[in-house]
């Protein structure tokens, strides 16, 4: 029996290695042959990294299991233009792990500016502690503005707005075998309404609004602390314990803080299992403004975890006490995962029953959507992944290449999706939260793939498809979104940077309720950035080349051809 295994082992090695890789050398050339034909455009929630675009819409993915390191990540959406990230990248807050600092020594403080076509603003500050063993803090600032017109579906130039700001302080401890964090910070998000309605009104009638009509911000104000033991050397115990506080409110005093509490722990019975369980508490106090009123949401989900020679299972019992509507109700979601370890992690097939709860808040839902009615209130409720069917296949051939393809078939209750708002007052620029239940189908994969240190590239795709309960159409939820990027660095000065995305096409309701097809589009980006001295260095940047007018969401119209340039400079 062994030598039989052993001679299947030999037998992937020499053939089925090989195989795999042409095969996705192949699929990843052919879907890029494909998508190359059609047109895009998608979304992304603001995470003020130095990082090239943010996505205002997230889009579920499928869970991966592998870890990647990565320099940088993939937008879905190209509104904020990419920035230069390479060879001068400000520190993280040092909430991160102290591996980070570790990489980027001797970095005190970073200041970065931009200026750009449509108004364009770009700021970056911070300044930290040196590298230490055992302290470490910093301070730091972001903004980020557009405010300059976008031509709608008549043609007439809208005046917009879209400004990001954070400031905030965090700070680090490590003692013994425990790790101290804190951070505290301030975020605002303002936003103007002039997705109007085309067909119903002209541009004068947008301009005749008042100022509380067409524009909105949201302030968040957040705390966070956190306990973290890495075990002692006589003991495999290990946990956490998190403590997070947020006040969020518009523009309208529509208010919603919320205290969020974790703990977490796990303790290894054997070289080879694993036992642990996680804790969750998190209760949201909202303002009469809310019709959601407050409530809480409770989850405890004891795990085990058994690795023998090729294999690796995992089973999870998630218990969720949920009283988002006014009525506490139960759920349990079982999560079963085996994982195949074959051909020494080049091919490591992967298998999973699983469920999912999530809570949506009023923040999360203006997150994801700034443009809903400021002076109304969105039901708030949970959505809840009842069941989801996982499988694929991940892997790496040494640090060159890594690579991950997956399916998945989702029952999910009370998804969110967001339908224009009948406020004749708002000219049709609002949107208001729908719910309903689906069916989801989805194909998604990632390859990246680091041939030398001075070149990386990434490759993601992803496609949806869903069967509605309730609703006609996924409205405003785009099926496709690929994204391809690339990295090449020449003599540590010059750096150069490229990407190419495409984001599909959606079905939207108009002001009158009709539906609407919007077209699906291209983003082609492109940056360099050249240090001299060592610690400055220029930048510019082209966004969306092509100049596509994808629609963020329906009347919400993407910018077009952008150019900003800038200085950066660490101490």
């Amino acid at each position: 029996m062994q030598n039989k295994r052993n001679g299947i082992r030999q037998f992937m090695k020499k053939f089925l290695l090989p195989t795999l890789a042409l095969v996705l050398l192949s699929a990843n050339l052919a879907a890029q042959e494909d998508l190359l034909t059609k047109t895009v455009e998608v979304q992304r929630t603001y995470d003020p990294t130095l990082l090239d675009a943010y996505k205002i819409s997230p889009i579920p993915r499928i869970d991966d299991t592998a870890k990647v390191s990565a320099k940088f990540s993939y937008p879905l959406r190209q509104v904020k233009p990419m920035t230069d990230i390479y060879l001068i990248n400000p520190l993280p807050p040092a909430r991160v792990q102290r591996e980070r600092y570790e990489q980027i020594s001797q970095t005190c403080a970073y200041l970065r500016m931009g200026l750009g076509l449509k108004s364009s603003t770009l700021l970056d500050a911070y300044i930290g502690s040196e590298r230490s063993k055992d302290f470490l803090w910093d301070v730091y600032a972001n903004h980020y503005g557009n405010y300059g017109d976008v031509k709608n579906e008549s043609g007439e130039k809208v005046p917009t707005m879209d400004m990001r700001n954070e400031v905030g302080a965090s700070a680090q401890y490590s003692f013994r075998h425990a790790l101290l964090s804190a951070s505290l910070g301030f975020k605002q998000h303002a936003v103007r309404f002039c997705g109007y309605d085309t067909d119903s009104f002209k541009l004068a009638d947008y301009k005749a609004l008042p100022a509380e009509k067409v524009k909105q911000y949201f302030n968040q104000t957040y705390v966070n602390l956190e306990y973290k033991s890495a075990g002692a050397p006589d003991s495999a115990w290990s946990y956490s314990a998190r403590f997070g506080f947020y006040d969020y409110r518009s523009k309208s005093l529509q208010v919603e803080d919320a205290l969020k509490f974790n703990l977490y722990a796990d303790k290894a019975l054997t070289p080879t299992a694993t036992v642990g369980l996680t804790a969750n508490t998190d209760v949201y106090l909202r303002s009469e403004r809310l019709a959601a009123g407050s409530s809480a949401v409770v989850a405890v989900e004891p795990y085990a975890r058994e690795r023998r020679g090729w294999w690796e299972g995992t089973a999870k019992l998630n218990f969720v006490f949920d009283n988002v509507t006014g009525s506490l109700k139960t759920y349990i979601y079982p999560t079963v995962r085996l994982t195949a370890f074959l051909v020494d992690n080049v091919f490591l097939p992967y298998v999973e029953i699983s469920g999912r709860h999530e809570a949506n808040t009023y923040a999360s839902l203006t997150t994801a959507n700034p443009y809903l009615a400021p002076d109304t209130s969105p039901y708030i409720r949970s959505s809840r992944n009842a069941i989801s069917f996982k499988g694929g296949v991940k892997g790496k051939l040494g640090s060159l290449l890594t690579y991950r393809l997956g399916l998945e078939y989702a029952f999910i209750n009370d998804m969110a999706f967001f339908v224009t708002s009948p406020d004749s007052a708002a000219l049709g620029s609002y949107f208001n939260v729908a719910y309903d239940d689906v069916r989801r189908f989805t194909f998604g994969g990632n390859l990246h793939f680091q041939p030398t240190r001075a070149w990386e590239f990434r490759y993601a795709l992803r496609y949806d498809t869903y069967h509605m309960d309730k609703l006609a159409k996924p409205y405003n939820r785009p099926a496709l979104d690929m994204r391809l990027s690339g990295y090449y660095n020449l003599w540590d000065k010059l750096n150069f940077y490229a990407s190419f995305n495409v984001y599909g096409g959606y079905t939207a309701l108009s002001f009158a309720g009709k539906e609407v097809e919007r077209s699906s589009g291209i983003d082609l980006n492109f940056g360099a950035s050249y240090s001299f001295f060592n610690r400055s260095s220029v930048f510019f940047q082209l966004n969306n080349i092509m100049s596509s007018r994808y629609h963020v969401y329906s009347s919400y119209p993407t910018y077009g051809f952008n150019v900003m340039a800038g200085y950066s400079c660490m101490f």
